[in-house]
């Protein structure tokens, strides 16, 4: 018989989204699998769509997370994957969308060794019901894992959760840390890949679609998520060998985008929480004291807006705080 595989999807309140992305599991042109679905407790009607769903076709399977289990995402996958029964596993999100070829084309890569790890495809959008045929990250076949784990710790992020098609064994010692609410993917990929050298193969062809919704906005409980779970996520990652003696300079890039983009844009409502984060990438001791001087004079011009100002030369300092960053 063909190998089972798992497809894990967490879902809250997505009523209106989540038919379009069951019917896209439903399509699959490969049609040995079974797909989870944990509901985090939605107020919609979402439980009564999956729960018919799984009443028509057996391979659905709904339960609700656990209650002692902490509301998220991560817990729902982590839930799922416990229950999954396949040889091979894929994470998917409620409003994401899967071409019809999807399993059947990454199974197929399977097979070409039996040493692979997992299989990467591209990933593209889904915008107001248009396909575009643009590959969100877009890399090299030939990339190693180690190549990929610097990616991730540069935040030049090289695939979606939904991209990769895991051999469940490969998998079978991590899980999605239920202590985070963003980066949780990212922080999910640097974990195996810190772990060995793996063996994958990477398709170069879109097979996966994330939807872009206009009223995505960043709202203050956004940022203070973002932060919040970064201050969580460099505690975790930022003193491990992989970073302090491998791959500083990489982590360098992933902290130098998250203070220019979202934590020196904000210093003035959360305060107290960028000191917070600026202490422990001091204490890390991965910049130097130049480079702590160089974030210092950034973080006055984003603060106090010089970069819109005419006749300082500020894009010019700019270009020269930056370069002496090494930022990439």
């Amino acid at each position: 018989m063909d190998s089972l595989v798992s497809i894990i999807i967490p879902t809250y309140n997505r009523a209106h989204l989540i038919s379009e992305t069951l019917n896209s599991v439903l399509n699959q042109i490969y049609t040995n699998w079974e797909c989870i679905i944990i509901d985090d407790g939605s107020t919609d009607n979402t439980t009564d769509i999956v729960k018919d769903y799984s009443i028509k076709d057996s391979r659905f399977l709904v339960k609700d997370r656990p209650s002692d289990k902490p509301k998220g995402a991560n817990a729902c996958r982590n839930y799922g994957f416990k229950l999954s029964k396949g040889d091979y596993v894929m994470f998917l999100d409620s409003d994401d969308i899967l071409k019809n070829s999807c399993l059947k084309t990454r199974l197929k890569a399977f097979k070409t060794s039996k040493n692979i790890d997992f299989v990467i495809a591209n990933s593209s959008y889904i915008k107001d019901h248009v396909f575009y045929d643009k590959p969100i990250c877009k890399f090299p076949s030939d990339y190693s894992s180690e190549d990929y784990l610097k990616l991730f710790l540069s935040y030049k992020l090289p695939w979606t959760v939904m991209s990769v098609l895991w051999k469940k064994e490969t998998i079978q010692d991590f899980v999605f840390d239920e202590n985070l609410s963003r980066l949780q993917d990212i922080d999910y990929h640097i974990s195996i890949l810190s772990k060995k050298e793996y063996t994958i193969t990477r398709l170069n062809e879109i097979d996966t679609y994330y939807r872009v919704e206009d009223d995505k906005v960043l709202s203050e409980n956004y940022i203070d998520t973002v932060i919040s779970s970064l201050n969580y996520f460099l505690k975790k990652h930022i003193k491990q060998e992989y970073v302090q003696i491998k791959y500083s300079n990489s982590f360098k890039n992933f902290i130098i985008f998250f203070l220019i983009n979202y934590l020196y844009p904000n210093y003035r409502n959360f305060k107290f929480e960028v000191n917070k984060i600026e202490n422990i990438v001091k204490d890390s001791k991965i910049f130097s004291s130049k480079e702590l001087y160089l974030l210092k004079l950034k973080k006055e011009i984003v603060i106090k807006d010089l970069a819109n100002k005419k006749g300082l030369g500020v894009n010019r300092f700019n270009k020269f705080i930056m370069k002496g960053l090494r930022y990439e």
